[in-house]
């Protein structure tokens, strides 16, 4: 008995092995042209939201054009982590400028420039600020 059901086992293996094929084969020459055949998109463009650029350990970080004495007024949210505010131009409160920067930050990814409580909030022209929020002569700034 033992016999017989180590036979079929066997032949069962081998029927199994003889069907898998050799691992060394070559594509059939129908995968080959059907794996040719596909084409990927021609537009792959995504949106691109300015923001900071990575540099390398030699290179050397571009001087910032936001004053040194810029009130810092603590965090806000960014779209890639928190972000801080200064306040750059005229006479902005903290508060006002938390309040601003809560409203906007989930924007900030458009690129594009928002309106919020009559506050002009877009991608910033200065170096070493991502955004920056204009009302009048008064202005805050974004910066990681």
């Amino acid at each position: 008995m033992k016999l017989a059901a180590t036979a079929v086992l066997g032949l069962a293996l081998a029927g199994t092995v003889a069907a898998c094929g050799d691992e060394t084969a070559a594509p059939s020459a129908e995968s080959t042209s059907a794996t040719a055949a596909v084409t990927p998109p021609t537009d792959r463009s995504v949106p691109v939201v300015p923001g900071r650029k990575p540099t390398s350990e030699t290179a050397t970080a571009p001087e910032s054009s936001t004053p040194d004495d810029a009130k810092s007024c603590g965090p806000a949210k960014g779209p890639d982590g928190a972000l801080q505010i200064h306040l750059v131009e005229g006479d902005v409160t903290c508060a006002t400028a938390k309040a601003i920067a809560k409203e906007y930050s989930p924007l900030i990814a458009t690129g594009q420039t928002q309106k919020v409580r009559d506050w002009e909030c877009g991608p910033s022209t200065v170096v070493g600020e991502l955004a920056r929020c204009t009302y009048d002569s008064k202005a805050f700034a974004l910066v990681p």
